[in-house]
């Protein structure tokens, strides 16, 4: 099987102002890599209940009014990505379309250009703005033919790792390989598993308290994947989503919190409005249900820290809603844009200058 390489650029110090390629590395194993067979049960530490309702309740809203995010917000638009400290304008820090943007928790800025992850013919690099050095520079990326996707950056063994995904044979209608991979700036790569093939793979994965939540579609298939921070599939009988088909309330868009046993998804019944679900993953019990809008849209993905939800519409040009899951409420973010929690402030002001390097893509 042939194996994807990743390749990574040296930054220099940032008195040099200029970088280095690396040498080519090659990913972990994939022809040996780690179990990813079902772990029978679902035993797992209980974290503390977030501050929600006790039972099932549901609240409508016909107007929105514009309610603040309890804590600091990154905001990405079709033209950047900003952030929001407190009450005030945002603080733009990069003034150029990109796919996906996240910080790196150590005051840092990772993010990716536009078609990464999906397009084959766009630049699939991941590119790096230091705290130390905040001019944006290539650091990963994935041979031709490949693709490379950025999710997110999350704590894991109180070490900042990145949550990849590599698609080898992105365009082969049966070759086609997806791959979880970590990533972190001292061990490198660890390979979790495979994730997709031909026609199935994640649309949305989440990490939080030891566990991914992947939402998997295999043609009109869907349901919520759990796995430990190995790679291995957990066969949860808690699970609210093991599978359904054509079927418009079928639960989507799952978003673990932070301490991984709480999960918010949507679902839609078949009399009404579009619903936001929290629900204790340990204990299989449904927190609360929360009447979203009528004009709330499809959703792009939704961001969760344990009280808050942020629902963002798929046009990241429209306004994102954030729900208060204590007071079950529905509000609208002010200003247009994909929301989501701030981890880490960036240690720079910005906007930071991006380096494409000569072999970028348009």
């Amino acid at each position: 099987m042939r194996k994807t390489l990743l390749l990574f650029t040296i930054l220099l110090a940032a008195c040099s102002g200029g970088s280095s390629d690396g040498p080519a590395l090659t990913f972990a194993d994939f022809d040996n890599p780690p179990t990813t067979s079902e772990v029978l049960g679902d035993s797992s530490t209980t974290a503390p209940a977030p501050t929600t309702t006790s039972s099932t309740s549901t609240t409508t809203s016909t107007t929105l009014l514009v309610v603040d995010t309890p804590s600091p917000v990154a905001i990405l638009t079709s033209s950047g990505y900003s952030i929001l400290e407190g009450r005030g304008a945002p603080r733009r820090l990069l003034d150029t379309p990109v796919e996906v943007g996240f910080d790196d928790q150590q005051g840092g800025f990772l993010f990716q250009m536009p078609g990464a992850g999906v397009d084959t013919g766009a630049d699939q690099r991941i590119y790096w703005a230091r705290a130390s050095n905040p001019e944006a520079q290539p650091y990963l990326d994935v041979t031709d033919g490949s693709l490379l996707k950025l999710w997110g950056v999350e704590m894991m063994d109180d070490t900042p790792r990145m949550i990849l995904t590599i698609t080898d044979e992105a365009d082969d209608p049966v070759d086609r390989i997806e791959r979880l991979v970590v990533y972190d700036h001292v061990t490198l790569d660890r390979v979790l598993g495979e994730v997709g093939s031909a026609g199935s793979g994640p649309i949305s994965i989440t990490y939080g308290g030891g566990r991914f939540v992947l939402e998997q579609r295999s043609g009109p298939q869907s349901r919520f994947e759990f796995r430990n921070d190995q790679g291995a599939v957990i066969d949860l009988a808690s699970n609210p989503h093991q599978g359904c088909a054509d079927d418009p309330t079928c639960p989507t868009t799952p978003a673990l919190d932070p301490s991984g046993s709480f999960l918010a998804y949507l679902q839609a019944p078949s009399d009404g409005p579009l619903e936001l679900v929290v629900y204790d993953v340990d204990l299989g019990e449904e927190i609360s249900r929360i009447e979203l809008s009528a004009g709330a849209g499809d959703a792009f993905g939704l961001d969760f820290d344990g009280t808050t939800v942020i629902f963002n519409q798929s046009d990241r040009d429209g306004r994102a809603l954030l729900i208060d899951t204590a007071r079950a409420t529905v509000g609208e973010f002010g200003l247009s844009g994909i929301v989501s929690f701030l981890r880490a402030e960036p240690g720079f002001d910005g906007p930071v200058e991006l380096v494409l390097g000569e072999d970028a893509g348009t």
